[in-house]
């Protein structure tokens, strides 16, 4: 699953500006790192089942995907 998303799944998203990273995963549930434009992204529930979508199709695997928004470190300030 970490390959998937991070070498299928994310660079389909670096095209609008974000990526995701696989985090853990805990039986049926998939945690990522939301990063760049996906970290404010207001439409990322839908991002993440385009992707439940393609783990589906393309794994055979069903899962639920959860994202922690991880903003860029100069927003702090």
């Amino acid at each position: 699953m970490k390959n998937y998303i991070n070498n299928v799944l994310s660079p389909l998203l670096q095209g609008d500006g974000g990526y995701i990273e696989y985090l853990e995963e805990s039986g049926g549930s998939v945690t990522v790192i939301a990063r760049g434009e996906c970290s404010k992204c207001h439409k990322l529930d839908l991002c993440l089942n385009w992707c439940e979508d393609r783990i589906r199709k393309d794994l055979g695997k069903e899962v639920k995907l959860t994202a922690v928004r991880k903003k860029p470190f100069f927003w702090d300030k």
